[in-house]
């Protein structure tokens, strides 16, 4: 993997994909707020806010009628130090990933990893909103873990501190932050793990899970270049 790309894109380039998961889960976070306070400004009440504009967004118990919500819930927010604590995680391990050559391989963990997350949401069944980058971050985390455990980071702080270590406490205040959740969204957050794993083994197998993505993002970008 590390021969792909021998060295991360630069912050701002147009292939970086951890700039981009950061994008569009932060203008998803701005884009509802500013309709929330749109509700706000005419009076309506909150609750018919969550029924018309987020729910339909997120995985509840009447999730076949949006569909889409299975794609798209873990890329809203309901709460901001949600939303920070997400990125922050997703930054440390996306980052770390990059560092190794394996930029384009973040979308697709991160897609696997929600995709897995939802259908065993759905399958096993709760009464509550399944929403956030959680399920997706805890695949990019156990990704990374699988691939560069001894990574280190922070060198300047006592020789730096290994990306293992980082990654077990990250599990664990995962698993106290939903110690209070229904067991649905405990082993939707599981299944997002065991993804990202399974990327990993997969990809050292010479199995890339991403190749369909990256050439439909080829694909695209050559039928968007402007022609000579």
């Amino acid at each position: 993997m590390q021969s792909e790309e021998t060295q991360k894109p630069l912050l701002g380039a147009d292939n970086n994909t951890l700039v981009a998961l950061l994008a569009i889960n932060l203008v998803g976070y701005v884009i509802l707020g500013l309709i929330k306070v749109v509700y706000y400004l005419e009076s309506l009440p909150l609750e018919q806010f969550y029924a018309q504009i987020f729910q339909p967004f997120t995985i509840t118990t009447s999730w076949i009628q949006h569909p889409w919500s299975l794609l798209t819930y873990n890329w809203v927010h309901d709460g901001f130090w949600i939303l920070f604590a997400n990125m922050i995680w997703l930054t440390v391990f996306s980052y770390t990933l990059q560092i190794k050559g394996a930029n384009k391989h973040l979308f697709p963990i991160y897609f696997y990893a929600g995709i897995a997350g939802a259908l065993v949401y759905v399958i096993v069944g709760s009464n509550q909103a399944l929403s956030g980058a959680g399920v997706s971050v805890t695949g990019l985390v156990i990704a990374a873990m699988a691939l560069v455990p001894n990574h280190k980071l922070l060198t300047n702080l006592a020789g730096g501190i290994p990306l293992w270590i980082l990654g077990v406490v990250y599990l664990l205040l995962q698993g106290y932050t939903i110690l209070d959740e229904p067991i649905a969204s405990d082993l939707a957050t599981i299944a997002g793990g065991v993804m990202g794993a399974v990327y990993v083994m997969l990809l050292k197998r010479g199995v890339d899970l991403g190749k369909w993505m990256h050439q439909l993002l080829h694909l695209l970008n050559n039928s968007l270049a402007p022609k000579n």
